[in-house]
C-alpha cells in the first residue's frame, strides 16, 4: 500500500470519527488536509494504484455522508433557533408594560 493510500485511509478514519462525534471544527481541519492530499495524488496520476483508487472512492462516499449529516445538523439548528425565537416572542407577550 502506498504512502498516499495509507494517508487517505488515516484521514478517512479520522473524518468518520469526527462525523460520528459531530466535531465540525475537526472536520473542517481534516477537509483541508484531504484537499492537499488530493492535490498531491492528482499531480502523481501515473502512480495511482488500485488501493489508492479504492481509498479515493471510499472518501467520496464519506464526503457524501458528511454533506448529508451537515445539512441535517443545519436544519436541526435552524428549527431549534426558530423555536427559541417563538418562545421568546410568546414570553414577551406576557411581560407587563412598564
Amino acid at each position: 500500500m502506498s504512502i498516499s493510500a495509507l494517508r487517505f485511509e488515516e484521514l478517512g478514519r479520522a473524518l468518520r470519527e469526527a462525523l460520528t462525534r459531530q466535531e465540525w471544527d475537526a472536520i473542517a481541519e481534516l477537509d483541508v488536509q484531504v484537499s492537499a492530499l488530493l492535490g498531491e495524488a492528482a499531480a502523481d496520476e501515473a502512480g495511482v494504484d488500485q488501493v489508492l483508487r479504492q481509498q479515493l472512492e471510499d472518501l467520496v462516499h464519506l464526503y457524501a455522508q458528511l454533506q448529508q449529516d451537515s445539512r441535517a445538523e443545519r436544519e436541526r439548528l435552524t428549527l431549534e433557533l426558530t423555536r427559541l425565537n417563538q418562545s421568546k416572542q410568546a414570553a414577551s407577550a406576557y411581560k407587563p408594560l412598564d
